[in-house]
């Protein structure tokens, strides 16, 4: 298997440098190519380096955000996915991507990056052009009252939630002891259920799938970690 190729921006040092470490000691199908401080460094690094994948942190001081940084880099076709770790349980960030940059990007808390398999998942599923959400942002979501999400069966509403994870339809039939063809038949229940239609969406439908579901959906306790 070809390496990821990663670009980490991070204005903390240490943290930039734990990460470094962690990807390098642990982490043997991602190569970090170059990490940086700030967006403005990141630009001409991306260019230079050739990544599939940004690594970044949110809130990168003045400037750019690592929102920004991600769009930007998107648009200009220097990365394939984007992967944002925050301090912040806010996943309702990515409802506000551009229609043309929505596949791609995962959303993590720095708290779980310690979980190297979870941020192994984000880097490939990033790659991938799927989307993925943390699982104990997944693990609080709960569908607001009287939207398309809430009338959802409960089997859907689980197959829902792993999707959002990035999991394969493989692995969500494992997790749930079904066959791969009852997890593809809920899908396609749930992208007829939320309105999706493939041609007439820009993006994967599995991916308007999980911005519906964070979309229409509220944190049974809205949590900021520290």
């Amino acid at each position: 298997m070809t390496p990821v190729r990663v670009l980490i921006v991070e204005d903390e040092p240490l943290y930039r440098e734990l990460l470094v470490s962690a990807f390098e000691l642990r982490l043997p199908d991602v190569t970090i190519v170059a990490s940086c401080g700030s967006a403005e460094e990141a630009i001409p690094l991306a260019a230079e380096s050739g990544i599939d994948v940004l690594l970044t942190d949110v809130d990168l001081g003045p400037g750019m955000t690592g929102v920004d940084l991600g769009v930007h880099l998107r648009s200009q076709g220097r990365a394939t996915g984007v992967v944002l770790l925050s301090n912040l349980a806010l996943p309702a960030v990515l409802t506000t991507l551009p229609r043309s940059a929505q596949g791609g990007w995962a959303y993590l808390l720095k708290t779980s990056v310690s979980d190297l398999s979870q941020l192994n998942d984000a880097i490939h599923a990033a790659a991938e052009g799927r989307m993925m959400i943390d699982q104990s942002l997944v693990r609080d979501l709960s569908p607001s009252r009287n939207s398309p999400i809430s009338r959802l069966s409960s089997r859907q509403r689980e197959v829902l939630s792993r999707v959002a994870l990035g999991w394969s339809n493989r692995r969500i039939a494992e997790d749930l002891v079904l066959s791969v063809r009852s997890v593809e038949s809920n899908i396609s229940g749930i992208i007829a259920a939320l309105g999706i239609e493939a041609a007439d969406y820009s993006v994967n439908p599995r991916v308007a799938a999980v911005l519906a579901y964070v979309q229409q959906s509220d944190f049974e306790g809205l949590r900021q970690t520290i």
